[in-house]
């Protein structure tokens, strides 16, 4: 018997939650994310999370990241737009503007990546989503999450990032992942999405689900990355972060099981997906 019994995640939950865009709208009406992604080391994780907030539907997307990061990534994605750092006060004012800010893709856990993630705690105005490096610099301060970001904090961790959350083992994690999901998002106070091979999701209020769609294609670098990005756009076009993340979750696996089906497990790529995602919306007239 498993220790709780999660919800299924289920089309009909993502596709009620999703909006039919206006055809008189414009980008301001679809949110603005502001995406900390990315160092030296890895590059490519800023352009995936970007690429997933645009697929997702996102208006606007701003890569904030080192200048030779923005410099191997700009050619690539046309439609976002960039903000060199370090520049305090030019970041300040994009985490007032946006609605979104997504953290910590392909970032490193370090000091510098600490003072970022500290200063999006402190002038973010809207939806946080952690992932990967900024993580690792939020172990042991879930109770100042809660204090500060309850209720627009979505945190993405696998199963090593949720043992260091929760100061626990790997194998206490992937043991026990309903127990371990549901303490983090109750000691966070936010919606927890725990990257297993059914993803779980939980909130601060004890709610679980987990999600069936995706298959092992999607264990290579970058996966997550796309994830973060989808997930973070939902969220820029006003999705609850509990509808954000079961709407990204199933949306990535559902794109990833079609990719595998036209491209094999073996070859697809975390950016493969995006085509497929696409095909998603326009058959659900998004």
């Amino acid at each position: 018997m498993p220790y709780y019994i999660p919800d299924q995640i289920t089309s009909d939950i993502v596709w009620d939650s999703i909006p039919l865009r206006d055809p008189f709208s414009h980008k301001g009406n679809y949110g603005n994310v502001l995406a900390l992604c990315g160092c030296e080391a890895y590059r490519g994780a800023a352009a995936l999370c970007a690429l997933g907030a645009l697929r997702s539907g996102a208006g606007l997307v701003t890569v904030a990241a080192p200048e030779s990061v923005i410099a191997s990534v700009a050619e690539r994605i046309l439609e976002a737009t960039f903000l060199v750092l370090p520049d305090d006060i030019a970041l300040d004012n994009a985490l007032h503007r946006a609605t979104v800010c997504a953290v910590g893709c392909g970032k490193k856990v370090n000091s510098q990546t600490a003072e970022e993630v500290d200063r999006v705690l402190s002038e973010a105005t809207g939806t946080i989503v952690l992932d990967a490096g900024a993580l690792g610099c939020v172990a042991g301060r879930l109770d100042e999450l809660k204090a500060r970001c309850a209720g627009r904090l979505i945190l993405t961790p696998h199963p090593g990032e949720a043992a260091r959350l929760a100061a626990c083992t790997v194998q206490d994690v992937t043991g026990s992942p309903q127990k371990t999901v549901l303490q983090l998002a109750a000691a966070s106070g936010a919606v927890v999405v725990l990257k297993l091979h059914q993803t779980l999701i939980a909130t601060p209020e004890g709610e679980l689900y987990e999600n069936h769609t995706g298959n092992a294609g999607l264990a290579r670098g970058g996966s997550g990355d796309i994830l973060t990005g989808i997930i973070s756009g939902l969220a820029a076009q006003g999705l609850s972060p509990l509808k954000a993340a079961l709407c990204g979750v199933w949306l990535h696996g559902a794109s990833a099981d079609r990719c595998a089906a036209r491209l094999s497990m073996q070859s697809m790529l975390p950016s493969d997906i995006l085509t497929d995602l696409g095909q998603l919306f326009r058959e659900n007239g998004r």
